[in-house]
């Protein structure tokens, strides 16, 4: 049962189609835009503070994390130690120096809160002297900016240019600005 090629005749349209550019505007149905509700309640919610239930959940299962894989540690030098001492010495040393590298990561995420505490505390006294109009704090905190950068030779030609006219300068919003 098969049938043949089939033809079909585009050309004899009797009515004319329509155009595209005759069409009307698509209506707008009011829709709202949205305004964030979800990320607003989700920052709401990540910036308050967990409950003491919850902070000595976290505290006990940190503990007995780290108790676990502390004496797991133990037992599997310790059982080195025993059977290959060779052996066991240098997973000892491996571990020290393992421990010795995450202080030393330690200390550096210190020094970068430390960093970030100074540039927090230029940011607010920038602010201020913005707020207050006030030139001799806005002179105090450039100050500050440029010893903060010193060390720094991609910022000298800006250093230089700060120091060059910074004399010129008359109020607040010029110098910091």
């Amino acid at each position: 049962m098969s049938r043949g090629p089939v033809l079909f005749d585009l050309e004899a349209e009797a009515t004319p189609r329509p155009s595209v550019s005759d069409a009307p505007p698509v209506p707008d149905v009011g829709m709202v835009a949205p305004q964030g509700q979800a990320m607003q309640i989700a920052a709401r919610l990540a910036a308050r503070k967990p409950s003491k239930l919850v902070r000595l959940f976290w505290w006990l299962l940190s503990t007995l994390i780290g108790a676990l894989v502390s004496i797991a540690a133990w037992n599997f030098v310790m059982g080195l130690m025993a059977s290959y001492p060779i052996l066991g010495m240098a997973m000892t040393v491996l571990i020290g120096a393992v421990l010795l590298v995450l202080a030393l990561l330690c200390l550096r995420e210190l020094a970068a809160f430390s960093r970030l505490a100074r540039l927090d505390g230029l940011h607010h006294d920038v602010g201020q002297a913005l707020s207050q109009d006030d030139l001799k704090a806005a002179r105090s905190v450039t100050d500050r900016l440029v010893a903060l950068y010193k060390g720094r030779e991609d910022t000298r030609w800006g250093r230089d240019r700060l120091a060059e006219l910074r004399g010129d300068q008359m109020d607040a919003q010029a110098l910091l600005g």
